[in-house]
């Protein structure tokens, strides 16, 4: 589902139709998020700003990806903000019971649905994502299969933003740390060639 704002021709007359609208068509486990991506520096995932209802920013999609197999399967998820940081908190949330019980997997859960720290973007388009520390919560993540799953479900996920070029993953702040864990050096991933 593409992300499209909703722009009606007179924001008075429409807005409060919108908006119910919006509140009943969102996913009961999609939660509000609040929180605020700066496209510069990165904000904390749990800063409250003030909240955005104008027409465009009222129940935006988002595309996460979860595994079925070596594979990862698109879902959306309805937030307010249509940016990286909502992406990354509901792929965090993991695939609600439906999804599992279709066939989707995934590392991600209620356990680490509130581990994301920040997110920033700097103007050459490289994504920063730290987490907190993922590694007891999900410790078989760093197995080989189960970091490929892991590393598939966070690039898909990311690289359907558009202003993202290349991505840096971290844990409590540290570019080593994320990487050890999946028995690899610190590195900056960047976005596939299309």
């Amino acid at each position: 589902m593409p992300n499209e704002s909703i722009r009606p021709a007179s924001s008075g007359a429409l807005l409060p139709v919108v908006l119910a609208l919006s509140m009943a068509c969102a996913a009961p486990d999609a939660g509000r998020d609040t929180a605020r991506e700066d496209t510069v520096a990165a904000v904390p995932a749990d800063s409250v700003a003030a909240r955005d209802t104008s027409p465009a920013n009222v129940g935006a999609v988002v595309t996460v990806y979860f595994s079925r197999g070596d594979s990862v399967v698109p879902v959306t998820r309805t937030v307010d903000d249509a940016d990286l940081a909502s992406a990354i908190r509901a792929l965090l949330r993991g695939p609600t019971a439906a999804e599992r019980a279709a066939g989707l997997s995934s590392w991600f859960s209620d356990s680490t649905a509130d581990m994301l720290r920040s997110v920033g973007i700097d103007t050459a388009g490289t994504a920063v994502i730290d987490f907190a520390d993922l590694r007891p919560v999900i410790p078989n993540a760093s197995a080989s299969a189960g970091s490929a799953m892991l590393l598939r479900e966070l690039n898909a996920t990311v690289f359907a933003h558009d202003e993202v070029s290349a991505v840096q993953y971290r844990i409590e702040g540290s570019c080593d740390a994320f990487w050890e864990w999946l028995q690899y050096g610190c590195q900056t991933v960047q976005r596939p060639a299309r």
